[in-house]
């Protein structure tokens, strides 16, 4: 049988000729290739190679845009969270004046930790800190990986910290560890254009309902109203969550029933109305 490399024929073997050898066996599980004269003895067809060649092009074309297809098919997930040193890039401004803003009540500042003893309670998961226990972390001369320690979190639907009692020394936090969540570093964004493509309303609108499924069970609109007009006699509460815990006791008041809302439902309506007067009063 005459073997060919590139344009070279390497001659006759009788051992894969006669099925004698373990090549032979690779070979006759492949498609035949039919011989023809050539110039320099006998080869492969040509026009026979190239239909095979087609062929072989054709199905890694159909294999690729089968991929490409189910890759662009497949869900876009949006992020969950931003660490806190991803945001200067992202909107173009310093970490001094970004944590300025966290510092300021305007953004919420939240850590990863490992399950942790708080009196009788137990904390573990993503949690809140007050943006002035890791203030040490923000100040241009403190050594990005040097950590400091945390005494008081703040769970899931907390609005007031719980401390820390195991470990004792509490919890060692880094730079790097700080992330905020997504949905707020999202609104708050558009709400000061932070991105260059002019203001806009938020996705959500506070106490807003879009006409479908079961009508609110907590009179919204009322308490919203009362409430400002509370502001504007007392004033805007300095700290977003000053501003929440009013909105919570207008809930504990003024409940026929005596249900109130869920932290985290009242926190993602209305922390961007405090936002937005932040700005305007």
């Amino acid at each position: 049988m005459i073997f060919s490399r590139g344009n070279r024929w390497l001659g006759f073997d009788p051992e894969i000729l006669f099925g004698t050898s373990r090549t032979s066996q690779r070979v006759t599980d492949r498609r035949a290739v039919p011989l023809c004269p050539t110039v320099s003895g006998i080869g492969p067809e040509p026009h026979s190679a190239i239909r095979h060649a087609d062929t072989a092009v054709a199905g890694i074309a159909e294999c690729t845009s089968a991929a490409e297809k189910e890759e662009t098919d497949m869900p876009k997930i949006s992020r969950a969270f931003f660490y806190l040193t991803e945001l200067p890039i992202r909107w173009g401004r310093s970490l001094p004046e970004i944590t300025g803003w966290a510092l300021a009540g305007r953004l919420n500042i939240m850590v990863p930790i490992a399950p942790v003893q708080c009196g009788i309670e137990r904390a573990s998961g993503i949690v809140r800190v007050r943006a002035e226990d890791v203030a040490r972390l923000f100040h241009p001369d403190h050594p990005i990986n040097l950590s400091c320690a945390v005494i008081r979190i703040l769970p899931p639907g907390a609005l007031d910290p719980v401390y820390v009692t195991d470990p004792a020394g509490g919890i060692e936090v880094r730079l790097r560890d700080l992330m905020l969540d997504a949905e707020e570093v999202s609104d708050f964004e558009q709400i000061n254009d932070l991105l260059g493509i002019g203001t806009r309303s938020i996705r959500k609108k506070a106490g807003g309902n879009s006409g479908q499924g079961r009508p609110a069970a907590y009179e919204w609109e009322t308490m919203l109203v009362d409430v400002m007009i509370d502001i504007s006699e007392n004033g805007l509460p300095d700290k977003q969550d000053d501003f929440l815990k009013l909105i919570l006791d207008w809930f504990t008041e003024n409940s026929a029933d005596g249900m109130v809302p869920e932290v985290s439902t009242v926190r993602k309506r209305y922390a961007p109305i405090w936002w937005r007067l932040q700005d305007r009063l």
